[in-house]
């Protein structure tokens, strides 16, 4: 049986190759903070039945969502007009109020779950992000673990295998937009979309109004590259063990 061992090549004095490669890695930016408006629109025959009746869902919803998210400033704005209803002329008078709901990220689900049972129109939640860029040790390995394995190829390619670690750079962290569908947004977010959505009894006509792979949310993510000089050891001498 022959057994071969190897034989680095390296010219006594003469310093090795080395080869240079970068590697990126992303992590996306995890949201802060979360936010819809809400639409409380009532209608009555008199000014006194509509604020009445405006009161009556603007604390209706308070109750509802109770320390799943907060209510903004209420600016509600009032209008009439003349309306025919059997054969008859009438005064509608109207209460209108957008109120802002914020949220913690993760509550989403439950935020949109308790909006669909209050039967209240609400614009697509955004939400905030750190557009500080974030840099982990674990995002800097992944980098740096790219590089390598991009080195390691290069250097087998070539028939030789890495040595020793001459140099690393680490670039300044990037940060990038991104926009993605709902079903691609930090993961906590999706499952709670997806949980408490599906629980409310209004769910079915808000998911058929609503394409989760279309509706795109504006996020970051942070871009860092890490660069790695490593000694090529050359390895074409082999040496045959009888």
């Amino acid at each position: 049986m022959n057994t071969y061992t190897e034989t680095p090549t390296a010219p006594t004095g003469t310093a090795r190759p080395t080869i240079q490669v970068s590697g990126i890695a992303v992590r996306q930016q995890p949201a802060t903070s979360g936010r819809t408006t809400v639409i409380i629109d009532v209608k009555a025959p008199n000014r006194e039945e509509a604020w009445r009746m405006f009161q009556e869902a603007r604390s209706k919803l308070a109750a509802a969502l109770g320390d799943t998210a907060e209510l903004g400033n209420s600016l509600p704005r009032e209008s009439s007009e003349e309306v025919s209803k059997m054969l008859r002329t009438e005064t509608e008078h109207t209460v209108t109020d957008n109120i802002e709901v914020t949220f913690v990220p993760a509550r989403v689900g439950e935020v949109i779950a308790v909006l669909l049972s209050c039967d209240l129109s609400f614009t697509t939640p955004t939400f905030g992000f750190d557009t500080l860029p974030k840099v982990t040790p674990e995002l800097l390995g992944a980098a740096a673990g790219v590089a390598k394995t991009n080195a390691a190829g290069i250097a087998a390619g070539v028939g030789g295998r890495l040595g020793r670690l001459v140099s690393i750079n680490v670039g300044p962290p990037q940060l990038k937009t991104v926009y993605r569908p709902l079903t691609e947004v930090e993961p906590s977010i999706n499952r709670s979309w997806l949980t408490s959505i599906s629980r409310s009894v209004h769910a079915s006509s808000f998911l058929d109004s609503w394409d989760f792979d279309e509706e795109k949310l504006k996020t970051y993510d942070t871009e860092v590259q890490v660069t790695v000089e490593y000694e090529i050891i050359e390895e074409s001498v082999l040496e045959e063990v009888l």
